[in-house]
């Protein structure tokens, strides 16, 4: 059950436009009465994902998926319902009340443990920093000097040393009154076999990585001395932090009100653009850009500029990041940092001019490709010109936009005298079947993806209609039997709409009234268009549908079973006839 009240949920459902919310991460369009797009749930071309500003609900008829815009949040960041509605709240100025008691011992639990590990992680840090000030941390700030970083950088960043010690930090930490489990939950320790504990990041610059809620989640450490392996050490998986759902700066980068955001791949990449004016700048977190990241970026911008190091491995990982921010439905170009290593160099070493320079003249994603292979292969070899098609097609497969690839296959056709319909071909599209995946051709019908036989359809039918008309619900009590119904869920279903019969029901009341795993069926419910000019009329007819359906399969069970005196007395007391409410 939820930990507030009725009330206060649907003041934050209301508060928080579904559209304007699920639009941060999923590209809409208006179709009818709805919007559809493509799941973020699971891979389709086809948009089949719904949203009802009217209902307040969303609905994938391609996986099943749907909700409150309080489960999207919880699907999309990985949320319990209680962090979903605290977010949505903030989100629209709602100030939660302070509730007493709670009544899911695991959720508190979890919810205690992060708090744990959150303050853990705060303490480590302001721990590191202090160093900043101390005679052993003279060696991280002679290393931070020589990166041409000084006291503001240290501070907008709270970066530290790790004193090079066995357990200073440990022995801090447990002074501060945390347990040795906790400490090392929140990967600040290691225990080796003999069962003593280790600081795990000793002799290190210590780079804190925040969340979007500006909490600190984990941390980056970097060697100072050169002989140490490795070079970058950074925090486990823990509750808090999850290395490939998080970027680093990105509690800053969102506060820039920028419509496109800088990817770079190191910290000091994010602070060298910062300390010189560009603040929409992140870095992943030590590994190549993941699927999650890419999403959380469409959370926030328009569009991604990705601006990795200049050597094989950073083109490499350029067209890794294009391929994923190309199926997460993102606008992504790309900037070369030529005659410097990355970007930090660049920034360093030619100054905000130029950096500027170089980022009004970005080149689209595709366009980028484009060139880096025409410098790859020898465009005038026929055989290469091949070869040069191929590496392009795996990109132009994820171009939905039919003129923006029509545009990109004629430029392509001009570079190599290839034919535009052979490209096509090789893509697996033929110029006359291209269509815009949002066309009205695309769109999934509401009812056809709904239910799979006449009777549970006839069974969600009547349900949608009650709850969209609930004055029904009195109009026609005396035809309304609890026996409609044997599916458990749409039983439960119709006893809460009897419930609040004298009362609005409003479909995102549904939403919180129900466990999550039943939350899905529920909108495939209410996503149904029940639109007729007599809706009394209608539920009669589907009440009278339900019954005739119900009495044809249990005749075709006595059927197999030969009981004919059941058949017999099914005959006699079921005669078909108009219902008279």
């Amino acid at each position: 059950m939820p930990l507030y009240p009725e009330y206060i949920i649907q003041e934050v459902i209301d508060k928080n436009d579904i559209v304007d919310v699920v639009s941060k991460q999923v590209r809409l369009k208006k179709s009818g009465a709805n919007y559809m797009g493509l799941c973020p749930f699971h891979n389709e071309k086809t948009p089949s994902f719904s949203v009802s500003p009217t209902k307040g609900i969303f609905h994938c008829f391609g996986c099943g998926v749907g909700g409150s815009v309080i489960n999207f949040v919880m699907k999309t960041e990985n949320l319990t319902f209680t962090e979903a509605v605290k977010e949505l709240a903030a989100r629209a100025n709602i100030v939660l009340p302070q509730i007493n008691g709670y009544d899911s011992n695991k959720e508190k639990e979890i919810r205690d443990q992060k708090e744990i590990l959150f303050n853990i992680n705060e303490k480590a840090a302001s721990f590191y920093f202090s160093y900043l000030s101390k005679d052993e941390g003279k060696v991280a700030v002679e290393y931070f000097k020589e990166r041409k970083l000084d006291g503001k950088c240290a501070k907008l960043f709270y970066l530290g040393y790790s004193p090079n010690e066995k357990r200073k930090l440990f022995d801090y930490l447990v002074g501060e009154g945390f347990s040795e489990s906790d400490i090392l939950k929140a990967g600040l320790i290691t225990k080796h076999e003999n069962g003593d504990y280790y600081d795990k990041f000793r002799g290190r610059v210590m780079f804190p990585i925040f969340n979007v809620n500006d909490k600190i989640i984990g941390f980056g450490a970097r060697r100072i001395d050169e002989n140490v392996m490795p070079k970058y050490l950074n925090s486990p998986e823990t509750l808090v932090y999850n290395k490939s759902k998080n970027l680093y700066a990105l509690n800053l980068a969102k506060k820039s009100k920028k419509d496109f955001v800088i990817l770079v791949e190191g910290y000091m990449d994010v602070i060298s653009l910062m300390r010189y004016g560009f603040y929409n700048v992140v870095a992943s977190l030590g590994t190549a850009l993941t699927t999650e990241q890419a999403k959380l970026l469409k959370r926030y911008f328009n569009e991604v500029v990705i601006s990795y190091d200049s050597d094989e491995a950073g083109q490499t990982a350029a067209r890794r990041a294009i391929g994923i921010l190309r199926d997460a439905e993102i606008k992504a170009s790309v900037i070369k940092v030529d005659n410097a290593k990355d970007t930090d160099e660049f920034i360093k070493k030619y100054g905000s001019d130029r950096f500027n320079l170089i980022l009004t003249k970005r080149k689209g994603d595709i366009a980028y490709l484009m060139d880096v292979l025409g410098e790859k292969y020898n465009l005038k070899n026929n055989d290469e010109k091949v070869l040069y098609v191929n590496e392009l097609i795996p990109y132009l497969q994820k171009v939905t936009n039919s003129v923006e690839l029509d545009v990109l296959v004629s430029e392509i056709s001009a570079k190599t005298s290839i034919s535009s319909q052979a490209i096509y071909l090789q893509i697996g599209k033929t110029k006359a079947k291209l269509t815009d995946d949002f066309s009205p051709k695309a769109t999934v019908p509401h009812f056809g993806a709904s239910t799979k036989d006449k009777l549970s359809r006839t069974q969600e039918m009547l349900l949608s209609l009650l709850i969209n008309e609930p004055k029904l619900l009195v109009k026609a009590e005396s035809i309304l039997e609890d026996d409609l119904f044997d599916d458990e869920l749409l039983k439960k279903l119709f006893t809460t709409l009897k419930e609040k019969k004298d009362h609005d029901i409003d479909a995102s009341y549904l939403m919180t009234a129900f466990e999550e795993e039943d939350v899905a069926k529920i909108t495939k419910i209410i996503s149904i268009d029940t639109r007729c000019e007599d809706t009394l009329k209608a539920v009669k007819d589907y009440v009278l549908s339900i019954k005739e359906e119900k009495r044809r399969i249990e005749i075709d069970k006595l059927v197999k079973q030969g009981d004919i005196n059941a058949l017999n007395e099914i005959f006699k007391n079921n005669q078909k006839g108009e219902i008279r409410l």
